[in-house]
């Protein structure tokens, strides 16, 4: 199995294990990471979830998503860059979407915000 490439959207299945005010359904998300960093054979994968919902895009840490032919969008969503986290990737299942080079440089930028590096 191959690592899915930085800026690949992709779908997550959330359910089993959610606690209260986490996700519990299959959702879109973003994979961060530098796949060229891990092997294939790593179990993880790093990712920032997209939302619909602009109440949960707190403005610093949270890069729009503007529907485009490349990232298969239907609305606006946002890459909620401070809820960064690492997911097995047998959670995970590909898509032919991604988002531009520019918006995943954006999105890393505010994780560094987000976690106190910046």
């Amino acid at each position: 199995m191959s690592r899915h490439p930085a800026g690949s959207i992709v779908v997550v299945d959330w359910r089993g294990g959610a606690q209260p005010k986490e996700p519990s359904r299959r959702r879109p998300a973003v994979i961060v990471e530098d796949h060229e960093l891990f092997p294939d054979e790593y179990p993880n994968a790093l990712v920032v979830p997209l939302t619909r919902d602009e109440g949960l895009a707190h403005r610093s840490f949270a890069e729009r998503i503007a529907p485009t032919e490349e990232n298969g969008a239907e609305t606006t969503c946002w890459a909620l860059a401070h809820h960064v986290t690492t997911v097995s990737v047998r959670r995970v299942s590909p898509t032919a979407s991604r988002i531009t080079a520019d918006q995943l440089a954006s999105i890393r930028r505010r994780i560094t915000v987000a976690v106190g590096i910046a």
